[in-house]
């Protein structure tokens, strides 16, 4: 996990991606390991982040389906709900960006049930109080 970081941030984007698709396999080998799942997580969502700031928004809407699926897979598993969530929260914020308030909406009230879902996961009281989130639908994001 680190180490996709790392190639990111040395600009290998091959290499990042080599190491994202060895995350997975990893993954898809050993489906019951938590331990294996949340770097997982984590590897799709800073790959996530990393799209939209490449401009690659299709592949961020990929790596976001991914997520979702992986947190599908695992709905008991906080450690992937976490980047699901942090996921939806940027992505939201760049549908605001993008003046997509259809497609902000939805990912809001996705956030949303997600939240209600799991109310005692620590990231739902964070991405309460960041601006930007609506969350009580009385302001626009």
């Amino acid at each position: 996990f680190n180490t996709l970081i790392d190639a990111k941030a040395e600009d290998d984007l091959t290499r990042r991606d080599a190491l994202l698709d060895e995350l997975r396999a990893l993954s898809a080998a050993n489906p019951a390991d938590a331990a294996v799942r949340e770097p997982l997580a984590g590897g799709l969502f800073n790959t996530l982040h990393y799209a939209k700031a490449e401009d690659d928004l299709t592949r961020r809407d990929a790596l976001l389906d991914e997520l979702r699926a992986l947190s599908a897979a695992h709905p008991a598993d906080a450690a992937v709900r976490e980047p699901l969530a942090m996921g939806l929260f940027n992505t939201l914020i760049d549908a605001k960006a993008e003046d997509d308030l259809t497609r902000r909406d939805a990912l809001l009230d996705e956030l949303r049930a997600l939240a209600a879902a799991h109310p005692d996961d620590g990231w739902v009281d964070e991405v309460r109080r960041r601006p930007g989130t609506d969350w009580d639908g009385n302001d626009q994001p």
